[in-house]
């Protein structure tokens, strides 16, 4: 099998078709849903967050792929109405990608605007919140993406938060549809009453000890090794596909910018399962 971003959009669009949204008034459109859902998998493959640019890059980069392209501005709405289909696309294919076993939980938080005054002028107000960031070792004005994984890297849930919001009621709803009976989770989960709280729904939480020890230096070490898989997620989502400059001036732009990455990294991990190669070697799908 020859895995590209040809074999990616492909992939994308055939499981895209098979979900027809009948139109209840005018002509059909010159481009369908599930060509918009092949467009947006391939710009976020490609990294590109600007619509604009990106509209102007694939007619090269997929030379007659798409005879017709929509402008800047039906692209991006038509998207924010497609949230649903990208998330029962993906979780259809995580489904049928989902081996079990333990589950790997984290969040990470996304800035939304950084000017003067922008929480009191943005389309964000009223959701988004002030959070520390950890990897940038700041406090940004954002929303905070929860993402639950299985030990492969899959996206098995996710959802948004704001950014001063912990992870553990999103876990709570997040395990509520995803079948699980262990979680393993970085510090952050940290509290016994909540722990006795997921063991009541039948999941145990895995988080690392307050305390290294000669003792249980082997169980840190083994959880570390494992919570580094949905560090390296996030890497794909926010190195390669370019998450932390989504763009999105409102919520639901955001939530269509997480949706398509997520669907991207979901379909690649198909691709590669069937090729036999590392499940999140997503480089090859780039376009380069």
């Amino acid at each position: 099998m020859t895995l590209d971003l040809e074999a990616l959009v492909v992939a994308a669009y055939t499981f895209a078709d098979e979900y027809r949204v009948p139109f209840t008034y005018g002509r059909p459109p010159l481009v369908s849903d599930a060509e918009l859902i092949a467009l947006c998998v391939a710009q976020a493959a490609m990294g590109t967050s600007s619509d604009r640019q990106f509209l102007g890059l694939v007619r090269r980069v997929l030379p007659g792929w798409f005879p017709h392209l929509p402008d800047q501005s039906q692209y991006n709405r038509r998207l924010r109405g497609l949230v649903e289909l990208m998330s029962m696309v993906q979780q259809r294919l995580a489904r049928w990608l989902d081996a079990g076993g333990a589950r790997l939980a984290d969040g990470t938080a996304l800035a939304v605007a950084s000017y003067p005054g922008c929480q009191d002028h943005s389309h964000f107000r009223g959701f988004a919140r002030y959070g520390y960031a950890k990897s940038r070792h700041c406090y940004i004005w954002g929303v905070r993406l929860v993402l639950i994984t299985d030990e492969r890297g899959l996206p098995l849930g996710y959802t948004i938060v704001p950014g001063n919001e912990k992870e553990y009621e999103p876990l709570s709803d997040l395990l509520s549809g995803v079948p699980a009976e262990v979680v393993i989770a970085d510090k952050g989960f940290w509290g016994q009453r909540y722990g006795e709280q997921l063991l009541a729904q039948g999941v145990k939480l895995l988080t690392p000890a307050k305390v290294r020890t000669p003792e249980n230096l082997g169980r840190e070490r083994a959880l570390a090794s494992t919570r580094l898989v949905i560090e390296s997620v996030f890497a794909n989502l926010k190195g390669q596909m370019h998450l932390e400059l989504h763009l999105a001036r409102t919520l639901p732009g955001l939530a269509a910018r997480i949706a398509m990455r997520i669907l991207a990294l979901t379909v690649g991990m198909l691709l590669n399962t069937l090729a036999s190669r590392p499940a999140r070697a997503l480089a090859v799908y780039d376009g380069r």
